[in-house]
Order: structure tokens, then C-alpha cells, then sequence
């Protein structure tokens, strides 16, 4: 009995359970109830290439089920399961279903959310003010690099943003920052400027936009809330002073000294010493001054002379003043530090509206619109709208959405997209889906926010929603899923009773993130797998790391392994470049591949045609002369010599390169770019490089959407490269090799061994947050962007800087969780031990923890040892081979190589793109002058496209309108004269009357002996609906070959079911008919 199943599910997947068998199940069951449900789904993800695979998934297993395939079996029985149809009819509708979604392949809606409301948007563009031709940019950085550029470039000494720019260098000389020796210091304030620009693009500013820019165009407020809290910041200073003067004034007026005080300086003297210094944040208050606090016995010492005295004065006069003044000092050090903290980047704040103002003028010119702003702007309109107008523009009525990683969806999104769904969730019989993982969530630096999932129960009524759990690990084995259920819920653990301290609700969001993080294990599972921890002392800790890892390499390469089933994480770009260098220097045998491989700027060919380019427009640049010399000779034309021997020896450089590339440069420079590039790639002979085609075809495809879209300048295109194009990659998997990249691209893919080394990250850094100041007069602001750091604790920002140092402990958890279950076979961690602040902290506190059989713990004593943790045992599976299928859409892919070659352009007639096809004739007889043959072209093409003779001066207009009839050789007039007088004929004419149905020029289909799809296209068949008659024109003399093709086409239509077919043959110069038998 199948039950009745709400509106919603939430499937709650941790890694390897099978989330994309649940989401292609039911996706498939919704199809299999009725085959056309396919217009009425849409499935999100978050990433193309997993949208492409989940395309595939339900497609193969559409087909699987339908052919009753072994390997689709599990997907057949489970939709039977849930939908209690008979498996003939699941497979047939299976089929079905296939064939609809193949042959209506853009109503297929399984897309990116990124995607979707791109079309949304598109569909709204006049609603939206928008050009309906835009073009998407998915980064605004270097725009915002070039928009502060320009803003300063075009500054004028009456413009007021050059007097905002001279006070922040003033302020910034006051507070000694900017302009120092300090190392930390160095930086320019425009590079800061620039830096802090991009919080445009973040989704906090552009929600609180509009009343932030009203607040700071108001006039007077900048310049008055500035002096405020710099008045703020100097009494609390000055309070602080004439407080700690009282303590050492009242010790005077009792002939005292610091010396008579317990520890002099050292002791509680020192805390009111640091006051009266001008430091009074927390840190003044150790635990001396705490004692004290407590007890008149920690003021003096015992043999004093005049302990007594000092008892009596600690007890009713300095304990009293040491209370008072902490308590002060609280008080004060929150006004300091928070209006230090406002006025921090108080200076930026009002330059934000003009760079994004600029940044804007820029995207209008270039006709770019921004990914990120797409769903605030159907934000703000879905505000004000009924939710079925904005979403019946996608041209589809949508009853069952899915959406797949939903731990990466941004506040932002969410709220678009739960429109749509309680849209949906409205309609009778309605399936929507959840799907994700609290513990997979990464993206929160492109806004995506786990606690969307993790309070996804508030979002709905239990009467509309269900949340199910996907506990069993299908991916590692039974070793792996045993260390990671151990180590994550000690590790939660400890997280979460570090936070509880400060922010108990925050620990309670952690503890219910990490709920699910034991997973079940496979019955069938055997106890294999291997985990093995080294954290080493910091002692030539990079070195060591580095040796370690090139070790473990060699070990598993030694047991076999082959180089594509081992897999390096690291946290950022920068380590993956020292490991390949390492890897290069050390082991140059192994090959790494990272994602920079893919690169187009990893291209030889490319860089030398970017460089050949550049020296076109820039003959003077030496160095870019420089190094095309030596890529041309070194890797092109393979010699092998030093840049001494190349370009230091008395030769002439222009001598060092392709003369039909030095010497025209004038000739070059006229070609138009797509032609420019196909004559450099020849002119360097790329062709002689190999593994280079895909890097090439990937830069034509760049070339031709940049010459469809801009002008064709070459610098122009030299300038997009640099700030975009360079980082396009090529789509390939079948680079041989050691893959490394970060835990963030890893992110849904697993790999038989895994290694982490420089498991050391830092787990915080000092970003800018958004804060919204609470009490007066901070508060005049709505918001505020604060530098994050602990010296946000006891200021009104304490709130903002809990709740962002649990978003950044879920972060690092998540990632440590999300690089630990790539693993499928062994998983070898490397760190740091003894960092309190870094990733390596938490794994040296659990590994204590782990009391599972079969592990090993050494090292933790001795603090110049490394610690060496070990579970289970090596696992090198050789018999592990891809199972064969007969599935057609799972077959293993092929790699091709490609041969580009490059073709000299002939074009003849300039006026029409048509007008080359009439310079050639199916008559091979050299005698015929051009003028001949081009007639007759142009004849053969009037009488295959005309009805009747009432169509002969249309076709001529056409004809003259596409530059064909052009010249006073051939006329239209002369044209027309022939045609009609070839008309005259009776048998022609009744040819061209209008008695007949006419298929001028339709193709005939039909297999060969061989099974081959051929085709054979008449020049003119018609019937009366009786008879068929086939009439092929001539331009020539009469050949046998001639009678035997359209001899082939009768027999074609005979065999179509027409009895009566009659050919002809007519040579049109010499008006003669030749009947064929």
C-alpha cells in the first residue's frame, strides 16, 4: 500500500548516503506516474558539473529500467516500492519518458539556482528595466579594482570625494596606520580602498544599501557622527587617567609608594599602572589584580612594618577603589573600543556609494549585469508582486521543485525560491524535495547559510513537511566510516562545550548541526579501510610535511596504486603550488594535476598566441618579444638551450622569429581577430605541439563569444583575457596523474586515497563583518562595518562576534568533515601539533579520545616528537576494475586527439555569403568559360526553387537582393529572358504549371546494404496524385551517369509505395528532354 506522502520531504544526507540515488528515484517516480511531468519539475543544484550529473543519472536510469538492465535494478524496484505499479508499466512508462525528455531536451529543467533565476530574470527584463540581450558576469572584483582606478584618475579639486580621500590621509596618519615601517603596514590606502570596495558585492550591504547611503548623504551627519564618537573615545581615555591618578595620588597622601605594595609593580600597582598608561582593555585585569579584589592580604606583605595599617587601608580604601575601577573600566572600554572599532572603517564606508556607482557605469557600458545582484533584484520585486506572475514568466507551470545542496543556499536565494516552493506546495498532489548537509556546508564566503537547514522545522508546519534521515555510508569503507563517526562526535563535542561558555544558544546550533554525524555502515561490509594522523613539531615543520607526503606517495605508488586513485587536499591555492613545485623538484616522475592544469593560461600554444598578439600592437615591448622568442624555440620548435644562448648571442631578435610573422605586421594587423589568430597559430606551426587541442578549441570558442560581444580590437581582447579569460578552463578528466585541490572543490567527489597535508590552517582571520550598531548614539548608523577579532568582546558588538565565531567554528569543522569523507580506502592526515589557533588544535585534543580497537597513539608526551595516530590497516584493493554495462549513456568516455588545421580564405563574391555556391557546377567539363558556369548556376537554382512562372521575378529579386545578379554580364533582365524562353517548350511548361504538388529540392532517405543512412536529393519531383514525375536540369552534354541517378531516384519513389514514377533528364542550354526508363 503506498502512502500518502506530504508536500515536502527533507532528506538530511550526510556524505556517501546515496543523496543522488534519492534525488534521480524521485525524480524518475514522478515520471513514471505520468510521463509529461517532466514540464512541471525543476530541480536545482548548486554547481554545473553536478547538474550534468544528475542529467545523466536519471537519464541512464530511465533507460536502464526500461531495457531491464542488471545494474538499474535497485532504482526499478525502489520506484516500484514507492509508487505500487506493476514493473511492466514502470518500464514502459520508463521508455517513454526517455524519449520525452530526449526530444524535448530544454524542458529537461535540472539546472544551477544560479541558472534558474537567470532565466527568471531574463524574462523580466523590461519589468526590470533591463536590456533583454545582457550578459551575465560571475565576479565583479577587477571591475571594483577598475572603478576605485578610475574614481581617482578622474578626481578634480573641487570634486568632494578628493576632500573624503584627504581626510582618511590625514586620520590615517593620526592613528599611525598606513604609513609606518611596519611590515603589517605597507599597504596603500588605495589598495585598502580597493579591498574594502568589494563589500558591494556582499548580500548584508546591498539589503541595508539604500538607508545606508541616505544616512551618509545626509548633510552634516558624516562629519558630526565622526567627531561624536572620536569625543567618545578621548573621555573614556581621560576617565580612565584621572581614575588610576586616584589610586597612586591616595598612596602619597598616605606616604606609601609602590614598593610598600605587595610585588611592587609586578603585583596590583601594575594594573593601575597600565590605566594611568592609557591601556585598560581586558587584559589589565590578570589574576593578581582578581586576588586582590578579594582579600586586604594580597596588598601587603606579612612582615611589612606597617601591615597593619595597609590591612585596614586595603580593606576599606583600595579594595573598594580596585572594584570601582574595574568596574569603570568595563564601562569605559566598551565606549573606547566601540567607537574605535566604528571609526575603523568609517572613512571607506562613505567612498562605497561612488565606487558602486562606478562599478555600475562600468557593467552598462560593457552590458554586463552582475550574478550576484540577480536575486535582490527579484527580491525586491517578488516583495511587492503575486508570487504566480514573477514565476509564470519561465514559461512552465511548476508543481514539484527540488533542490539539491541546500546547506549552500544564501539567506537571499531562500527567500526567492520559498515563493515558488509554498507556490507549489499549494497545488494537489504536489512532491517537492530537500536535500543537504549541515556538516557539507563550505560556501558561506559566497553567503551560503547552513542554519537554513538546520532550522528547516521552523520554515514549515509538521503537517506540510517530513524530515528523513540518510544514515548509511555507502562510499567508504567500514575502517573509515568507523574513525570519522568517533573523531566528529568528540570533536563536536569539544567545539560545542568551548562555545557554551560565552554563547550557550550557539553551542546548542552546533550540538544539533552535528546530531547526525554517526553513519551506519553497510551489513556486507568487511573491516577494511586505514587511517593514519601525523602531527609533527614546528621544528622544519613545512620540510618535514613535504617529506612526508612525497613518503606516502612512494608507499601507495609502491603497493600498486595507480596514480589517479590518489587524491591531496589542502585548505588554500597557495599550498597546492608549493606541493607541485616539491613534486616537480623531488618526484618528477609523478605527474600532479591541479586545477590550474586546466587552465587556459597553462596552454604553451595559448600563451604564445596571447604573447604574438600583444607584440602586434606593442612591437616596441622587448619582453614580450623576449619571451615568444623563447617559447617558440624552446617549445615549439624543441632546441634545447639556455636564454643566454637565445637572446644574448649578436643576432638581430627579429631574426629569431617566422619572417611571414616579423615582416608583416601591417598585413596582419588588417585581418579580422578570429582570422588573425587561425594565421598565427599557422605561422608559429602549433600544430607541431601535442595535447594542445583542447587547450586551442576551448581559446577559439573565448575568441568567437568576445567578437560576437565587443569590439574586435586586439588590445581590447588582451585586456579581457587578463582580467577573465585567462582563468577559463577546458573540460577533461583524463589527465593521468595525482589530483590535488582544495577541500572546497573536492566537495561531492571521492578518491580511494586521500591525503591532507598542512592540516594546520588558521581558524580565524580578521575580516570585515556587518554590524548593527544597538545603542545610542553608535546606533545613528544602521549599520557598521567592524573588523572581526576578539577585541570585539566587550563592546556592543560582543553579539556580532559571537555569532560570527560560531559560523566560523561550524565552518572549519565542516571542512575537516568534508575532507575526512572523500576518503573511500585510506585517509592520511598531516599537522602541526601544539597550535592553539589553528585546525591541527582539535584533531591533537581528540585523538586522545578515540578508544576504538586496532588504533595506535604515540608520541604525546614528548613535545619534540611527532604524534603518530593509526586505525585499521592498509588497504590496496587490486582487483578493482570498472564494470562493463550495456547502459548507452554510462559508457566509458574516449579521449580523441584533434589535429587543428588552419585554411587559406578565397572568398569570390564579397556581396553575399550565398554567392559562393553559384560559382560551382555539378558539370566537371573544363571548356566552359566562368560566365558559362555561373549562368547555368544560377538557372539550376531559379528552376529547383520556383512553382510556376508567375515566380520567376521573385526569385530574381532574391536573388539580386543577396548580390548574385550583381554585374552587366549577367542581368536580371537576361536572366528572366532565358528562363522564359526555356518555358516555351509545352512539356516544360506544363511542368511549371500550377496542376502540380511540387517537393523542389527534398531529401530521400534510405539505408544501404550496409545499414547506412544515405540521401539523394532530386532537383524537382511532382504529382498530380496519380502519377510522380522526377525531372533532374543539365547545364552540360549528355553522360550515361547522368540516366543512372535519376534512374536511382525513381526506384527510391517506387519503393516509398508510388506505382507510377516517371524521370526525365532536361539539358536546359540546348532545351532537349531525355526520358529515362
Amino acid at each position: 500500500m503506498v502512502e500518502t506522502q506530504k508536500p515536502l520531504i527533507v532528506y538530511k544526507a550526510s556524505a556517501g548516503s546515496g543523496k543522488t540515488f534519492t534525488l534521480a528515484t524521485e525524480y524518475i517516480k514522478l515520471l513514471v506516474r505520468d510521463p509529461l511531468n517532466y514540464r512541471a519539475i525543476l530541480a536545482v543544484t548548486f554547481t554545473n558539473k553536478a547538474t550534468e550529473e544528475m542529467k545523466m543519472r536519471i537519464l541512464s536510469q530511465l533507460y536502464g529500467i526500461w531495457k531491464q538492465l542488471p545494474d538499474s535494478d535497485s532504482y526499478a524496484q525502489k520506484i516500484q516500492e514507492e509508487t505500487g505499479l506493476p514493473m511492466e508499466a514502470i518500464r514502459q512508462r520508463s521508455g517513454e519518458s526517455l524519449h520525452l525528455l530526449l526530444h524535448n531536451y530544454n524542458g529537461f529543467r535540472v539546472q544551477t539556482i544560479d541558472a534558474f533565476f537567470q532565466s527568471v530574470l531574463r524574462n523580466l527584463a523590461r519589468e526590470l528595466e533591463l536590456t533583454a540581450n545582457l550578459r551575465v558576469g560571475l565576479s565583479g572584483d577587477q571591475i571594483e579594482e577598475l572603478a576605485v582606478d578610475q574614481l581617482i584618475d578622474q578626481l578634480k579639486h573641487t570634486d568632494m570625494m578628493l576632500q573624503w580621500l584627504l581626510h582618511y590621509i590625514m586620520d590615517s596618519l593620526q592613528d599611525d596606520k598606513g604609513w609606518s615601517n611596519n611590515d603589517e603596514k605597507k599597504t596603500s590606502f588605495i589598495h585598502e580602498i580597493k579591498h574594502f570596495g568589494k563589500t558591494i558585492f556582499r548580500d548584508y550591504y546591498k539589503e541595508h544599501r539604500n538607508e545606508l547611503n541616505e544616512k551618509m548623504e545626509e548633510e552634516g551627519f558624516f562629519e558630526q557622527y565622526t567627531k561624536t564618537l572620536r569625543q567618545i573615545r578621548e573621555d573614556a581615555k581621560e576617565r580612565m587617567l584621572t581614575i588610576a591618578s586616584a589610586y597612586f595620588d591616595t598612596l602619597e597622601q598616605e606616604g606609601l609608594t609602590v614598593a610598600d605594595i605587595k610585588n611592587g609593580i609586578r603585583g596590583v600597582s601594575g594594573y593601575f599602572q597600565k590605566i594611568k598608561n592609557g591601556q585598560f582593555d581586558p587584559t589589565v585585569l590578570n589574576a593578581t589584580a582578581l586576588k586582590a579584589m578579594d582579600f586586604p592580604e594580597n596588598w601587603y606583605k606579612k612582615d611589612h612594618p606597617r601591615a597593619e595599617e595597609l590591612y585596614v587601608l586595603a580593606d576599606q580604601v583600595f579594595i573598594p577603589m580596585l572594584r570601582y575601577t574595574e568596574q569603570e573600566r568595563e564601562k569605559q572600554w566598551k565606549l573606547f573600543q566601540s567607537a574605535q572599532l566604528t571609526l575603523r572603517n568609517l572613512n571607506n564606508l562613505r567612498l562605497l556609494h561612488s565606487i558602486e556607482l562606478k562599478v555600475k557605469d562600468l557593467h552598462e557600458e560593457a552590458n554586463v549585469f552582475l550574478l550576484g545582484n540577480t536575486h535582490h533584484l527579484l527580491h525586491a520585486l517578488i516583495q511587492d508582486q503575486d508570487s504566480p506572475f514573477i514565476f509564470e514568466k519561465i514559461g512552465a507551470q511548476l508543481h514539484h521543485v527540488m533542490i539539491d545542496e541546500f546547506q549552500d543556499t544564501s539567506t537571499v536565494q531562500w527567500q526567492n525560491f520559498k515563493v515558488l516552493m509554498r507556490e507549489c506546495m499549494s497545488h494537489i498532489g504536489s512532491e517537492n524535495l530537500i536535500v543537504g548537509d549541515v556538516k557539507q556546508s563550505v560556501y558561506r564566503w559566497r553567503s551560503g547559510d547552513w542554519r537554513l537547514l538546520n532550522n528547516i522545522n521552523q520554515q514549515f508546519s509538521s503537517e506540510m513537511m517530513e524530515l528523513r534521515p540518510l544514515q548509511t555510508n555507502y562510499r567508504s569503507e567500514r575502517n573509515i566510516i568507523t574513525f570519522n563517526n568517533a573523531f566528529f562526535t568528540s570533536a563536536a563535542q569539544q567545539e560545542q562545550e568551548a562555545l557554551s561558555e560565552r554563547d550557550p544558544a550557539g553551542a546548542q546550533q552546533l550540538k544539533d548541526a552535528y546530531a547526525d554525524v554517526c553513519q551506519q555502515i553497510p551489513e556486507n561490509r568487511k573491516t577494511f579501510g586505514y587511517v593514519e594522523v601525523r602531527l609533527l613539531p614546528a621544528k622544519d615543520y613545512r620540510e618535514r610535511t613535504l617529506e612526508q607526503l612525497r613518503d606516502t606517495v612512494e608507499m601507495l605508488l609502491g603497493q600498486g596504486v595507480s596514480a589517479n586513485n590518489i587524491a591531496i587536499l589542502v585548505r588554500t591555492n597557495d599550498i597546492i603550488t608549493l606541493i607541485a613545485n616539491y613534486f616537480a623538484e623531488q618526484m618528477p616522475e609523478v605527474s600532479i594535476v591541479s586545477d590550474e592544469a586546466f587552465r587556459l593560461d597553462a596552454s604553451v600554444s595559448v600563451r604564445l598566441l596571447i604573447d604574438s598578439l600583444h607584440l602586434l600592437t606593442h612591437p616596441a615591448d622587448l619582453l614580450t618579444k623576449a619571451q615568444l622568442i623563447k617559447t617558440y624555440h624552446r617549445d615549439v620548435l624543441g632546441e634545447d638551450c639556455s636564454d643566454s644562448v637565445l637572446l644574448l648571442r649578436n643576432i638581430n631578435p627579429d631574426d629569431l622569429l617566422p619572417a611571414s610573422y616579423i615582416a608583416h605586421f601591417d598585413e596582419l594587423l588588417m585581418l579580422p581577430l578570429y582570422e588573425l589568430v587561425e594565421r598565427l597559430y599557422d605561422i608559429f606551426e602549433l600544430q607541431r605541439l601535442k595535447d594542445q587541442s583542447a587547450y586551442i578549441c576551448a581559446f577559439y570558442d573565448c575568441l568567437t563569444e568576445f567578437t560576437m560581444e565587443n569590439s574586435t580590437g586586439i588590445d581590447a581582447f588582451i585586456e579581457t583575457w587578463e582580467l577573465e579569460l585567462h582563468e577559463k578552463t577546458i573540460q577533461s578528466d583524463e589527465l593521468h596523474g595525482i589530483r590535488i585541490l582544495t577541500i572546497h572543490k573536492s566537495k561531492g567527489l571521492e578518491y580511494d586515497h586521500v591525503l591532507l597535508p598542512f592540516c594546520d590552517w588558521q581558524m580565524e582571520r580578521g575580516e570585515t563583518i556587518w554590524c548593527e550598531p544597538s545603542e545610542e548614539p553608535f546606533c545613528e548608523l544602521p549599520v557598521a562595518p567592524i573588523d572581526y577579532s576578539s577585541k570585539m568582546i566587550g563592546t556592543i558588538y560582543e553579539g556580532d562576534y559571537l555569532n560570527e565565531h560560531l559560523q566560523l567554528t561550524v565552518d572549519n569543522l565542516n571542512l575537516l568533515y568534508v575532507a575526512f569523507t572523500r576518503a573511500c580506502k585510506n585517509l592520511f592526515v598531516m599537522g602541526k601539533r601544539k597550535t592553539k589557533s589553528s585546525r591541527s588544535a582539535i584533531i591533537e585534543k581528540v585523538l586522545p579520545e578515540l578508544n576504538m580497537d586496532g588504533t595506535t597513539l604515540q608520541g604525546m608526551e614528548d613535545e619534540q616528537e611527532d604524534i603518530f595516530f593509526s586505525y585499521g590497516s592498509l588497504y590496496i584493493d587490486q582487483h578493482k576494475q570498472r564494470k562493463d554495462t550495456d547502459n548507452v549513456f554510462l559508457q566509458s568516455s574516449q579521449p580523441l586527439s584533434i589535429e587543428i588545421e588552419t585554411f587559406d580564405s578565397k572568398t569570390e563574391f564579397r556581396q553575399s555569403n550565398k554567392s559562393q555556391q553559384f560559382v560551382q557546377t555539378d558539370d566537371e567539363e573544363e571548356d566552359q568559360q566562368q560566365g558559362y558556369v555561373k549562368m547555368g548556376s544560377i538557372l539550376h537554382h531559379v528552376f529547383s526553387t520556383i512553382h510556376t512562372v508567375a515566380d520567376i521575378d521573385d526569385a530574381l529579386r532574391q536573388l539580386e537582393q543577396e548580390g548574385i545578379l550583381y554585374d552587366d554580364e549577367i542581368t536580371a533582365a537576361k536572366v528572366s529572358s532565358m528562363l522564359r524562353k526555356r518555358l516555351e517548350s509545352p512539356r516544360v511548361k506544363e511542368w511549371f504549371s500550377d496542376k502540380w504538388t511540387l517537393y523542389n529540392e527534398c531529401t530521400i532517405l534510405y539505408t544501404d546494404t550496409s545499414g547506412h543512412v544515405c540521401e539523394r536529393r532530386p532537383d524537382r519531383v511532382m504529382t498530380d496524385g496519380k502519377r510522380i514525375v522526377v525531372v533532374d536540369f543539365k547545364f552540360g552534354h549528355s553522360r550515361p551517369e547522368y540516366q543512372e541517378q535519376v534512374r536511382e531516384y525513381m526506384s527510391l519513389l517506387k519503393q516509398m509505395g508510388h506505382s507510377q514514377v516517371e524521370g526525365y533528364i532536361w539539358y536546359v542550354y540546348s532545351n532537349q528532354i531525355e526520358p529515362v526508363r
